[in-house]
C-alpha cells in the first residue's frame, strides 16, 4: 500500500552542480526516498569553508 510522507532533508550542494542544474539534481536526490509530489528549497547556507548546503521540504509518494 502506498502513502504520503513528509520529509525535511539537508543536502550538500556539489560545486559541480550549477544553479540551473539544481532542479534535476534535487529531483534525483528526492527520488532516492520516494516519488516527489511537491518539494521546495527552504534555505541555502554557505559555510565558512565555502561549501554550500540546501535545506529541502518535500511530500513523497512511498510504497509499491
Amino acid at each position: 500500500m502506498s502513502g504520503l510522507r513528509r520529509v525535511a532533508l539537508e543536502r550538500p550542494w556539489p560545486a559541480d552542480v550549477a544553479p540551473r542544474q539544481l532542479h534535476g539534481w534535487l529531483k534525483q536526490q528526492l527520488e532516492l526516498e520516494g516519488e516527489p509530489l511537491r518539494w521546495a528549497i527552504t534555505a541555502v547556507q554557505t559555510l565558512p569553508d565555502g561549501t554550500r548546503r540546501l535545506q529541502l521540504e518535500a511530500v513523497l509518494l512511498v510504497g509499491p
